[in-house]
Parts: structure tokens; sequence; C-alpha cells
């Protein structure tokens, strides 16, 4: 890990986070021998990454966050497997038609599928995502509905029951998911239960409900429940997928797009 001075500090973080992974705990004194950086370079990495929801600062360094409640930022997950999630955002693009009614959930494989629509002709978008609303903003021939609610930053979009009540308005034809982790035991899960309710509203008032989650997504488990693997129509995710959870995914009848 020598050497790392002069890298980016994205990638200096990264390394950071692998540390974390391996030892659940680091001290400013270690990662300074570790990375040949100085001390004041560490706390400030260990300050953004605590901003991020990744680590919680303690004494003379930082511990990893994780469980099923903890949420990492959203600007962090925009740049986690970028082109992974370009092919599935256009995948679930392509099964939008002229004349469809579209609801694109946050997060930042959702915000892709927003950025994969702008082609497309006489459809109607409906986002609660403030990023999603900002990139078909512009986009010619799409009816765009952004949905009210309240603030939520760690997702960047609106949640609660002004939500909800505005959803159950409409009759959706293609709902686009994003989720925090998915598994056969639990089906999809998120950390946060004011987002978890805003998605089990969508998927009551939904034709064709599909996850859209990339391969670090499988197998994993959060604090919510949202919705068991019969509510789910389709998963789609990337060719870097377990095939075991591949398999056990599709074991109740959902489908699992690899692309």
């Amino acid at each position: 890990m020598k050497g790392l001075a002069a890298m980016k500090a994205s990638a200096r973080r990264e390394e950071i986070l692998k540390y974390l992974q391996a030892h659940q705990t680091g001290y400013t004194a270690e990662l300074c021998r570790e990375l040949d950086v100085s001390a004041m370079t560490i706390r400030r990495d260990f300050e953004v990454m605590a901003g991020q929801g990744l680590v919680t600062l303690i004494r003379g360094g930082a511990a990893l966050n994780h469980g099923t409640s903890v949420v990492y930022s959203l600007k962090l997950r925009q740049t986690h497997l970028p082109l992974e999630k370009q092919r599935i955002a256009q995948r679930c693009a392509d099964m939008v038609c002229e004349g469809n009614s579209v609801f694109i959930d946050c997060g930042s494989t959702a915000e892709r599928i927003g950025e994969a629509l702008r082609g497309k002709k006489n459809i109607t978008v409906l986002t609660n995502s403030l990023d999603t609303a900002q990139v078909l903003s512009t986009a010619k021939g799409i009816k765009l509905i952004m949905v009210p609610g309240e603030f939520n930053e760690a997702i960047r979009g609106f949640t609660g029951l002004l939500t909800t009540d505005f959803i159950q308005r409409f009759r959706i034809d293609y709902i686009f998911l994003g989720a925090n982790g998915i598994d056969a035991s639990h089906g999809m899960t998120v950390p946060d239960y004011a987002d978890a309710e805003t998605k089990r509203v969508l998927i009551r008032q939904s034709r064709h409900v599909i996850v859209a989650a990339d391969h670090a997504k499988l197998g994993s488990s959060y604090f919510e429940i949202v919705a068991r693997l019969p509510e789910i129509e389709a998963i789609v995710t990337d060719s870097d997928a377990d095939e075991t959870i591949v398999q056990e995914l599709r074991a109740d009848g959902t489908e699992v797009i690899l692309v």
C-alpha cells in the first residue's frame, strides 16, 4: 500500500476502506505508515468517509460501519460499478414502449435508467429522485412528473406520507426499483424505513415490478423488507453475479436477467 501519497484522494480512500474491511478499525498512526501520508491527510479522509456513512470516528482513528441499518451516501454509490450499472439501465430502458407510464426510484442505478430513457418518445415518467428528475428535465417527448414528499438526503429523493398519498393516484406500467440488498430468504431489502414504505406502495400501484441491482447487492439483506421474491417480476443485474445466488433467486419463479 506504500506510495499512495501522490494518488487521488478517491483512490487513497478506497485503500483505506479495504484496510478497514480487513481490520474493522483503523488508527491514524497505522494508516500513516501503511499509506506513507501525513496524519492530517488520514484525518481528513476519515472525516470525508464519516460523511459518506462509511465509518464512525473514534479516538485516534475510525471504525467501519456495517449492519442492516447502514446506508452509504448516494455520491459514493454513484461511483461504484459504473459500466455494470449502465448495462443494467439500458436493459431496463429497452422494456419500455411508447405510451407506457414508468416510475423511476431513487438510487445510482435508477438514475442511469433515467439517462437511458432520454431517447424514448411519448412516455410518462414519474420519479421521487431529485437526480433523475434533473436528468430528464430537458428530455423531449417525455412527460415528467416530480413526486413530492419529505426530502431524504441519504437517497437524494422524496419519501413519506405525502409521497405515498400522491403515488396512489396513479396506475403505473413499469416500476424500476433500486435495492440495497436482495436475497432468496428476505427478498428485496433497504436500510431506511421511509424509503421501504414508499417502495411498498409503488409496488401495489405497478403492473410490472423490476428491480435493477448490480451483482454486489445480490445475497445481501438490510433492515427493512420491501418485497418478497414472488412480488418481483424480474431482477436485472450484471453478468458478474454469483451463479449460486442467481439460481436461488430464480427458484421462486422470479426472472433474473443478466446483462
